[in-house]
């Protein structure tokens, strides 16, 4: 007997046919083709298609190890084990997952699975970050973070750029809502990820948004189940997670550059310009330069040479899993007249190879490869340059699109922007709905942080109620920061922690079912309430600070039913002054929050219009 038909004897652990389910999932419109799907059939693993998550994964509140041995086809589906077992003389929390050897970009993401729920211990993911080649960590998209026994489930988009001179933002997006299983006790997740950011969705139902405009990557797919996350109840192990499918869509989109880091933003001064963000080398990276300044488009571009020493490389990108079109390549190049040897080679895509030879201009020359006929959802984009000794060649803004026919000229894209902008902001587009469901969104340490801050929101409460919509509050100390209703209709700016605070007021500021925009300013202890645009209270706070960078903060239910521990979403025994308060029940829309105070002429500039 297999050890697999072993443990599902003697563990209960579900053996399943296509049968046992209702395969109901679709994408949200009818433009979308489905381009790989993988619905486990057979014995195996498909090793071509997808490789094990191994080894240990340590951290804050994590103590587990990945086998290939606890991961196996059967029934029509995928089974991840979670179990305790003796490795090399250690008692060790055992799981695991696969990992795809394909990388995909814009498009809807879809799984059927059954979380491992039994006891603690178990963190179960449906995921994309990173690549099949290395450097390739733009940003991390969780269609769901699950710890079992809790059906409280983590939406995510964290961004992993970042730069010296502006603040790391790596949630965007965490929404912790809660779920609930199908009647046939699947659950059916996805996320559509867009040019204008990632939609979240729980069963078919829209859940989160996060709004990134144009964040271009192409990375692979997390299947996975975690042991040793958090407290392990190990008398409810061996357990295990099981996933019907997993379905990747694409749709076209007319204008939208596919290729990530064309316009060599990525890296800013965060990593080395030897590597550029998404980009493969042939040859000596250290020939490769992003250079900040006399770019064509943004601030940084693409530098080939050295002063010292001649110039033979390759930079080139693979796009998978993309619709079959036509495309069209452009970029802007400035190529010495000393360097014969330039070009941009279009491969892979079904046809005869494109290879074309960069002009030479001592200014911004502007190329176009038209009509590249993808034939197999597949392409391969390379530069190529042999250039003398002392010899530089620049390119910037290189696009892979499908053109836009309706328009007469492609708007070419930008960097992304970070001064002068929020450090972050959230449901500009689309409000998010609270109702007294202990959902709550997370965002960083740094937000709000320091002498200098501007917080603002627009609520609408559904009654009048006690409790706070936005707070970054430590437990204990005199540095935090909190946004508090009450049920007489005051607005208060709280200063300090859970455990010892002071609340600058202003009276009569909301009113139930009635939208009402809030900022709140600290400029150096001297705290400012304004009401739709208008100041309504301003005073100074002493022994009172925002410097705390141990609290992360919360928006919707910010008490402490839930904690985060690590990675993991768990219920809370903490019963300080914030934990007491109400969930918020009501709308919140247009959250910005900036680590720098803002003038009363734009406190009114934000106000959604």
């Amino acid at each position: 007997m297999t050890t697999k038909k072993l443990y599902a004897i003697l563990f209960g652990i579900a053996v399943f046919s296509a049968a046992t389910s209702s395969v109901c999932g679709q994408p949200p419109d009818e433009s979308y083709t489905l381009l790989f799907e993988e619905n486990f059939k057979g014995k195996t693993v498909n090793e071509n298609d997808w490789r094990y998550r191994l080894g240990p994964r340590v951290g804050t509140g994590i103590d587990g190890f990945g086998l290939k041995e606890n991961v196996f086809v059967s029934d029509s589906g995928l089974h991840i084990l979670a179990k305790q077992e003796m490795i090399n003389g250690k008692l060790e929390n055992t799981g695991g997952g696969i990992i795809s050897r394909h990388q995909f970009g814009y498009g809807y993401y879809e799984t059927l699975s059954k979380p491992f729920m039994q006891g603690t211990g178990v963190h179960c993911s449906f995921w994309q970050s990173g690549g099949a080649f290395p450097n390739n960590s733009i940003f991390e998209i969780d269609s769901y973070e699950i710890d079992s026994k809790y059906k409280m489930g983590c939406n995510n988009l964290y961004i992993h750029l970042g730069s010296k001179q502006h603040p790391y933002v790596p949630w965007p997006c965490r929404a912790n809502l809660p779920f609930e299983f199908r009647p046939d006790g699947w659950f059916l997740d996805a996320y559509e990820y867009t040019p204008e950011g990632v939609t979240f969705y729980d069963n078919g139902k829209v859940v989160a948004r996060a709004e990134w405009r144009e964040l271009t990557a192409a990375q692979v797919v997390w299947l996975s189940a975690l042991n040793g996350v958090g407290k392990v109840d190990a008398a409810k192990q061996p357990g295990e997670t099981l996933f019907k499918y997993f379905r990747y869509y694409a749709k076209p989109y007319p204008g939208i550059n596919l290729l990530p880091n064309g316009d060599f933003e990525y890296n800013m001064d965060k990593i080395p310009g030897d590597t550029p963000i998404a980009w493969q080398v042939e040859g000596n990276n250290k020939v490769i330069a992003l250079p900040i300044g006399a770019s064509k488009i943004g601030d940084y571009h693409l530098r080939i040479g050295h002063v010292s020493e001649k110039t033979n490389v390759t930079l080139y990108q693979v796009l998978e899993y993309i619709l079959n079109d036509s495309y069209q390549l452009s970029a802007w190049v400035k190529v010495p007249p000393s360097v014969s040897e330039a070009s941009i080679v279009v491969s892979e895509f079904g046809k005869k190879d494109i290879k074309l030879m960069l002009p030479t201009s001592d200014e911004w020359k502007k190329i176009v490869i038209p009509d590249i006929n993808v034939q197999c959802n597949k392409v391969k984009i390379a530069i190529q340059g042999i250039a003398p000794t002392g010899a530089f060649i620049s390119l910037d803004d290189l696009r892979f699109f499908k053109p836009n026919l309706s328009a007469s000229v492609t708007n070419e894209s930008g960097p992304q922007k970070y001064t002068g902008e929020p450090v972050w902001k959230i449901a500009q587009k689309y409000p998010i709905d609270f109702k007294d469901d202990k959902a709550f969104y997370f965002f960083d340490r740094n937000v709000g942080l320091g002498d200098l801050s501007t917080i603002h929101l627009e609520i609408t409460a559904d009654k009048f109620m006690n409790t706070s919509p936005i707070a970054r509050m430590p437990k204990q100390g005199n540095s935090g920061w909190a946004i508090r209703l009450n049920d007489a209709g005051d607005i208060s700016f709280s200063l300090g922690s859970m455990a010892t605070h002071t609340d600058v007021i202003a009276k009569n500021a909301y009113r139930p079912g009635i939208k009402t925009a809030v900022t709140c300013t600290y400029d150096k202890g001297e705290v400012a309430i304004y009401s739709d645009g208008e100041l309504a209270v301003k005073k100074r706070v002493v022994d009172f600070n925002m410097d705390d960078k141990t609290a992360a903060g919360k928006m919707g239910n910010t008490g402490t039913v839930f904690e985060a521990v690590g990675e993991v979403m768990a219920p809370s025994k903490d019963k300080t002054a914030l934990g007491k308060i109400e969930p918020y029940n009501g709308r919140i829309e247009n959250v910005q929050v900036f680590n720098n105070v803002l003038s009363p002429s734009q406190i009114k500039d934000l106000i959604k219009k």
